[in-house]
């Protein structure tokens, strides 16, 4: 029976690495593609190919640790997982407000709606693999908050180049607070309920919502993601504090 517990010398080199490769093949997934000359939801299938062959090499990477998937956070069986389902119930909230105000686009065709869903899914399980799955672990000799707080901080800084492309400084300010939050209230769920199933949902519907709902980045854009920041602001406050208390 493999152990819970899993320590490595150099946790936050490890992690900032392990982050490092995810951000890497995710750019390479998109890269390629792209230097190929394809269309846009060819491009989007390839990248998705692709980033199953990065989440296989990230649960690979799990199989080799002392630790099992399960402890991971691929188990069924998480009694938190259920008794706090309430938790996720501000992330769902946040996502009703753009397909509210926008609604999905109708320009999109049916079969390119499910290559999105194919894409955004791959995004979902790659990245939480990755983030919430290897950096905690490597990160959990550290202790609960540090572990947070620090797998929060990478998941922010490697996501900052998605910023930098040719958007104004408020929008650039806003996107930057949102990734902070979203790595900071994600790694807060996991350590609370031990489950990454949810996590892996609630990513791969947002970047789903994201490509697919009609809007340009104009003012009510940049309102709607204002409120969603300062909701997962609100959010990441109140699970703190609240489990805080319970340890």
């Amino acid at each position: 029976m493999k152990n819970k517990t899993f320590r490595i010398k150099h946790p936050y080199a490890a992690a900032s690495l392990i982050g490092i490769l995810c951000t890497f093949l995710t750019a390479l997934s998109m890269a390629i593609p792209q230097a190929m000359r394809h269309d846009t939801y060819m491009i989007y299938f390839i990248a998705a190919i692709s980033l199953v062959i990065s989440a296989s090499l990230g649960v690979l990477i799990m199989k080799k640790t002392d630790i099992s998937l399960g402890t991971y956070g691929f188990s069924f069986r998480s009694k938190d997982s259920f008794q706090k389902i309430w938790w996720y119930a501000p992330l769902i909230l946040m996502e009703i407000l753009p397909l509210v105000v926008y609604g999905f686009s109708n320009k999109i065709l049916p079969y390119q709606y499910l290559i999105v869903a194919f894409l955004t899914i791959a995004v979902g399980f790659n990245e939480e693999i990755y983030f919430r799955g290897l950096i905690l672990q490597f990160l959990t000799v550290k202790g609960r908050k540090q572990t947070i707080i620090g797998s929060a901080i990478i998941f922010g800084v490697l996501h900052l180049t998605n910023a930098f492309n040719g958007k104004n400084l408020l929008y650039l300010i806003l996107q930057m607070s949102f990734a902070f939050l979203v790595g900071f209230v994600l790694a807060e769920l996991v350590s609370i309920t031990k489950s990454l199933w949810v996590v892996i949902i609630w990513h791969a519907s947002h970047d789903f919502i994201a490509m697919t709902t009609e809007g340009e980045l104009d003012t009510k854009a940049l309102l709607i993601l204002f409120i969603q920041v300062l909701l997962l602001l609100v959010y990441a406050i109140k699970i703190w504090k609240e489990s805080t208390i319970e340890e």
